[in-house]
């Protein structure tokens, strides 16, 4: 963040117990705010992928928000690639669910928590990162992130977006929102590894 940013917070607890913020922001880097705040249009992405996916249920990680709601699941959505010749590379989009359509595939009430990304795909929007190059990544995202061993790292609030690059490309990258209310670097590491 530059000193030249100024922002204004409303909070608002809904009936989850999860926290919803209203952000304005005068920031330099609106692109990476905009983008943690919403990374895909959910629905229309399972919409464009149909019933072609796997689903598990999960209690989620220490990372996941930790919601009040007993009333509560997290789903997490694998999506294979058309050529995909690795069973950990598919990817996965980790959903919080509640209420009477908790076990449906269609719910609009569903919150993103988590993407793994390892394959390009044209479906995810303005989140088809895979294959760009750091220098673009920079571009759209800035320059101030924490460096690790074999990627980067962006954060803001309670949102994580890591990366990780070879040979100056994006191999796979991973967007998770977490049960913190500032994420750290420390948290970032926690992460990655």
């Amino acid at each position: 963040m530059t000193e030249k940013e100024t922002e204004q917070v409303q909070i608002v607890v809904d009936s989850t117990g999860l926290k919803i913020e209203t952000v304005e922001k005068n920031s330099e880097n609106l692109k990476l705010t905009s983008f943690l705040e919403n990374p895909i249009d959910l629905q229309e992405y399972k919409r464009k992928k149909g019933m072609r996916v796997t689903t598990s249920v999960t209690s989620g990680t220490e990372y996941y928000f930790n919601p009040k709601n007993k009333d509560s699941i997290f789903y997490v959505y694998y999506y294979p690639a058309e050529n995909f010749d690795d069973p950990r590379k598919i990817d996965q989009i980790v959903v919080f669910k509640y209420g009477e359509n908790k076990h449906k595939y269609e719910d609009e009430t569903e919150t993103l928590i988590e993407l793994r990304v390892f394959n390009k795909d044209s479906d995810l929007g303005k989140a088809n990162l895979i294959g760009i190059s750091q220098t673009e990544l920079e571009s759209e995202f800035g320059i101030d992130y924490l460096t690790f061993e074999n990627g980067i790292g962006y954060s803001n609030k309670n949102t994580a977006l890591t990366f990780e690059i070879q040979d100056s490309k994006v191999k796979t990258f991973r967007y998770i929102k977490l049960n913190k209310d500032k994420v750290d670097n420390n948290l970032i590491q926690q992460i990655v590894e």
